[in-house]
């Protein structure tokens, strides 16, 4: 009875011990690999997929050798850092965070600044439909802030992670194989995801019923609200790196957006809120702000877009070329004239046209 109760003693010991090793081999190689870039760069002989923005984008930014960064929403994934690498002569990286707000890219580039003293140039989307958003709302609430944070006990949540686990394995089995790492041009790029053209952007296209008052003016509390998002999210930003240069730009929607606009009758809202954004941050020298929006032909031309906002690979190709040759810059001198011109056309178009047979 003795000898069978230190047998199974024994066999207990082993378990657990066997146990701890497999722990143990699991967290190592989830360190060594690390598919999230949560404690260092990617390993050279490794191939890594980059494909979950919110897992892999605060490592990209705190590891990654880089001087200059594209970030911002989805309006952002088509660009391609070779082709700002060419132009601007960086070494770029591109951060999107497809659906974030306001705070979200900017504490996201403020990490950026602190992690890298190399960068020194940003290209930053502003996605013109959420200006009158309040300054600290977030879409997501289930955000994996171990990946953020520098509290150890809780990086747990990576090392001991089925996800992150398989991800390793990914990992090993694509460089086993000899495959290469995505490029920042192919990540989160949906250039080549869907189709584009008039008939892509009507099947997502439900045209709102027209209001009765076609002019619901900018309230003083929206203009507010504006006020206290730009200047907590880009100027402060701007402000704190004063040798960073930020080429931001409203990401420039297709006429059925302002179809939207005309048909909820907020058109001349946004209008007016464009304008007050434009005005607080034209002073500030190491921003460059950037409107598109008078480029009236590549807003009407429906090749250009896949739904009422997001535009093709082309576009994000002009933009880089336009910002870096100072087309569309808006400055105190052109600012008023800018804004007149687009005024005029926007609400005077002839919206019905667009759906007449």
């Amino acid at each position: 009875m003795e000898r069978c109760r230190d047998r199974y003693k024994r066999w207990a010991v082993r378990t657990v011990v066997l146990m701890l090793l497999c722990i143990a081999a699991v967290c190592v190689s989830t360190v060594i690999v690390d598919p999230f870039f949560h404690y260092h760069a990617p390993a050279g002989w490794m191939s890594y997929y980059l494909h979950n923005q919110r897992y892999q984008n605060d490592g990209i930014l705190k590891h990654f050798d880089y001087d200059a960064m594209i970030t911002g929403t989805s309006m952002t994934e088509n660009f391609k850092t070779s082709e700002m690498d060419e132009i601007f002569g960086t070494h770029s990286v591109k951060t999107s965070f497809s659906g974030a707000f306001y705070k979200e890219i900017s504490d996201n580039i403020k990490t950026a600044a602190a992690s890298n003293p190399d960068l020194k140039c940003v290209v930053r989307g502003l996605d013109y439909d959420v200006l009158l958003e309040d300054k600290d709302v977030e879409r997501y609430e289930d955000y994996p802030d171990y990946l953020y944070d520098d509290i150890l006990w809780n990086d747990m949540s990576y090392l001991l992670n089925k996800q992150v686990f398989f991800e390793t394995l990914w990992v090993l089995a694509k460089s086993a194989a000899g495959k290469p790492s995505t490029t920042f041009d192919e990540y989160s790029s949906y250039a080549q995801l869907y189709e584009f053209g008039t008939e892509a952007v009507e099947n997502n296209y439900a045209r709102p019923t027209p209001r009765a008052d076609r002019e619901i003016p900018l309230t003083e509390d929206e203009r507010e609200r504006l006020r206290a998002n730009i200047a907590q999210n880009v100027i402060s930003v701007a402000e704190q790196n004063p040798d960073i240069t930020f080429y931001c730009f409203f990401t420039p929607y297709s006429i059925y957006y302002w179809d939207s606009l005309h048909q909820n009758g907020t058109l001349k809202r946004q209008l007016d809120a464009e304008r007050t954004a434009i005005e607080m941050m034209l002073p500030y020298e190491n921003i460059r702000l950037y409107s598109f929006f008078d480029e009236f032909d590549m807003i009407c031309d429906l090749d250009n877009y896949r739904d009422i906002g997001h535009y093709s690979g082309q576009i994000n190709s002009m933009i880089l070329e336009w910002m870096h040759n100072g087309e569309h810059l808006l400055t105190e001198e052109n600012y008023e004239e800018y804004c007149e011109k687009t005024r005029d056309f926007y609400l005077n178009y002839h919206y019905d046209a667009l759906f007449e047979e």
